[in-house]
């Protein structure tokens, strides 16, 4: 039997998704499409293309869907289109059916694996109250926890990283920088799993291998090694121009998760140009496309640690309203008759695989400030590229201490 040797974790699948596409989608045929749209997207935003992405848009979808339901008119039709779809129900009849979904989610792998996911909103007292049928809303569907806080304190910015990092069991500890005063509120969203493999890795067979990064030379690292015998157990698909397996975590027989490894068969293919075109409906997605085989596989071990600004991608899907003086959150908070928009969406993720099994955690932070707080810059490049003039002042009495003209920055003498 052909070996296989896998070198990119793609997607981890929590539940066997629906794949065909009619009027209303289930809730996973509707995760694995933004799962795979958003991360596409992120691909798009990075600036080093030949960089890791390792995402959990799922875990941005609870967050988005708890400012979604803040939302009203344009705001919400456009959150509604690039969360759900455009699916012909209600936003909130459709962010029903994904915490509904989640809370399946947690019961299926309830003594199987860890997976924990928690949400919070943290209010800025100063500046916002939370409206009651949207305060009622997100304890009731979102079973968030509601803070009252006063960000003009120092110390907010750590009881947040504190939630994430209990949360994500010490995954991710800093999510927030630092909060304005004039911020209104901080919704978060945390996603823990960790699951030990159906069929660990053998450590005593853990070497030294050589990996090759796309365009570069090949570099050792540690690669763990497990051999499917004569009687198969290795879930294996052939693609058109790919090879995928998917490795079991928990119980053999009763596995609630499941990592699915892909490599592309052209070794010219990177495997970020492969996913950027692959569709919520593709049938590596299907546990019933694979077939029993026999074989080897060898994984290196994996410890990803990133950090998003999702703004831009969101943007790229459709969603623009939210980040402008436009953005119609009325049904979220009384902020004094100012409006609120949102101006900061971060996520941060944590994967790691080594012999026994997999850890991951991710976190998504949405800051909601208010629109008189809303500045569009006036965007200006400049580039000191040329002989140019410098003045170092005192900004207290205006006097001037040194003046320059540059010509040649690098001469010392």
């Amino acid at each position: 039997m052909k070996k296989i040797i896998i070198g990119l974790v793609a997607l981890l699948s929590f539940s066997s998704p629906a794949y065909a596409q009619d009027a209303t989608p289930t809730p996973s045929a509707n995760i694995n499409r933004f799962t795979l749209s958003l991360a596409q997207a992120m691909m798009a935003a990075q600036a080093d293309a030949g960089d890791n992405i390792i995402a959990s848009p799922y875990n941005a979808l609870m967050a988005l869907g708890m400012a979604g339901a803040g939302a009203q008119g344009t705001t919400q039709a456009e959150f509604n289109k690039v969360l759900f779809g455009g699916q012909p129900a209600e936003f909130s009849a459709n962010a029903a059916g994904l915490t509904q979904f989640n809370g399946q989610l947690l019961q299926n792998a309830a003594g199987k694996v860890d997976l924990l996911s928690a949400n919070s909103i943290w209010v800025n007292r100063t500046v916002a109250t939370l409206k009651p049928a949207f305060d009622s809303a997100m304890q009731k569907n979102f079973a968030a926890k509601i803070n009252d806080e006063d960000f003009s304190d120092p110390a907010v910015p750590a009881k947040i990283n504190g939630w994430a990092s209990e949360n994500t069991k010490g995954l991710i500890t800093k999510v927030i920088e630092k909060l304005n005063g004039d911020d209104a509120m901080v919704l978060s969203s945390a996603l823990y799993f960790k699951g030990v493999w159906s069929e660990k890795f053998d450590k005593s067979l853990t070497k030294p291998g050589d990996f090759t990064p796309d365009g570069a030379a090949a570099r050792q690292m540690p690669m763990m090694h497990q051999h499917f015998g004569a009687h198969g157990g290795l879930a294996y698909l052939d693609g058109a121009d790919f090879e995928a397996i998917t490795l079991g975590y928990g119980a053999k027989d009763n596995s609630p998760m499941r990592l699915i490894l892909i490599r592309p068969k052209n070794a010219d293919t990177s495997a970020r140009d492969w996913l950027s075109v692959q569709a919520g409906t593709a049938g590596w997605l299907d546990a019933t496309q694979y077939q029993s085989v026999a074989g080897d596989v060898a994984l290196p071990h994996i410890s990803i640690k990133q950090h998003f600004d999702l703004i831009p991608p969101l943007k790229s899907l459709g969603l623009n309203t939210a980040f402008t003086r436009d953005a119609d959150f009325s049904a979220m908070a009384d902020t004094g008759g100012k409006g609120l928009f949102i101006s900061r969406v971060t996520h941060d993720v944590v994967f790691k695989t080594d012999e026994e099994g997999s850890e991951a955690a991710a976190v998504t932070t949405i800051t909601m400030a208010p629109t008189a707080a809303f500045i569009q810059p006036k965007i200006v490049n400049i580039a000191f590229d040329r002989s140019f003039v410098f003045a170092l002042q005192d900004v207290a009495t205006g006097a001037v201490l040194f003046i320059g003209a540059v010509n040649k920055p690098d001469a010392a003498e």
